[in-house]
């Protein structure tokens, strides 16, 4: 399969099929898709976005180049073709009947994709779901989601969720009563049957525990993201391990290939670049933002490992 770069979210053409002046984001909320007026997209609910029919790769696209940080939750359900993604540094292969749940605050990059790369998707705030009830497992879920936004159904699990959101879909062409009450239900099977996925893959895990190494490193993984803007040293991440720095680096070294000092830069990197591309906050702002103790530092932090200066980033 011949693969292709990509570029970010924007639209090619408006309802009259005039085109567009291509646009170049790093945020993905329901502001910025509510921009995408588009006859694939359906945005008449508030807080709830959902695609009409598949979207081609042509008509939501993401620049490699730039990390986007996600303000919703999405679910994505993969249709046809292939594509190779990042989420929070980790890359995952998405396949036919792959789908990936994005959470609030996720950082994602598209490296890579097929050119039949189709997709339907679902975004929406927790707002929109806030009255749901769910499981006193939500914590431990919650966790399977960070370790494990891409999950492979088989084909009886994907065809019921295409099911449920063409009937979303179908809701939204009746001008009926109760219309958004029976949208918001049919989203909350949805939200159970996904939720249902984890439970099964986690039980899985628990039969074919990980290794020790293995578990070092997912440990650490999840520690980065909710350390990384304040310490960046291997000593904190160690110690909250139980370990020695020079058993810890082997160990983070010998299952990603990379230092532990390699993974905080890039945590840090990728948020700046976020920061940069999708804020209007100063170059000092992001460095007080990241825990920098100046700007000047942040600066020359950025600059060592991106080649260029914040300031140059944010305008190329």
């Amino acid at each position: 399969m011949m693969f292709k770069k990509s570029p970010f979210v924007y639209l090619y053409k408006n309802l009259l099929g005039r085109e567009m002046k291509k646009e170049v984001y790093s945020k993905i909320s329901m502001g910025h898709m509510a921009k995408h007026v588009h006859v694939n997209i359906i945005d008449e609910t508030k807080g709830f976005i959902v695609s009409k029919n598949l979207i081609p790769i042509s008509e939501l696209m993401f620049d490699y180049n730039f990390p986007s940080i996600v303000e919703g939750i999405a679910f994505v359900l993969c249709t046809m073709g292939t594509a190779r993604i990042k989420i929070n540094l980790i890359e995952y292969n998405m396949c036919e009947k792959t789908v990936l749940v994005l959470v609030p605050n996720n950082i994602v990059q598209t490296l890579e994709h097929s050119s039949d790369f189709k997709i339907e998707f679902l975004f929406f705030t927790f707002d929109f779901i806030s009255s749901i009830r769910l499981t006193t497992q939500l914590g431990y879920i919650a966790k399977a989601v960070e370790e494990q936004p891409c999950l492979y159904p088989d084909d009886r699990d994907f065809d019921e969720l295409l099911t449920i959101h063409r009937l979303i879909i179908s809701q939204y062409g009746k001008h009926i009563a109760y219309r958004e009450e029976i949208i918001k239900n049919l989203l909350y099977t949805m939200v159970y049957q996904i939720l249902q996925l984890y439970v099964v893959n986690t039980i899985g895990d628990a039969k074919n525990a990980i290794n020790r190494k293995q578990d070092i490193y997912m440990k650490f993984m999840t520690l980065l993201f909710e350390y990384y803007k304040t310490e960046r040293n291997v000593q904190f991440y160690a110690d909250k391990l139980y370990l020695t720095p020079k058993y810890f680096s082997r160990v983070i070294i010998e299952v990603s290939g990379k230092k532990p000092l390699e993974w905080i830069a890039e945590a840090v990197i990728m948020t700046a670049k976020a920061l940069l591309k999708s804020s209007d906050l100063t170059a000092a702002q992001i460095a007080n933002e990241l825990h920098f103790s100046n700007p000047s530092f942040f600066s020359a932090y950025f600059k060592k490992r991106v080649k260029m200066s914040p300031l140059q980033y944010r305008e190329q």
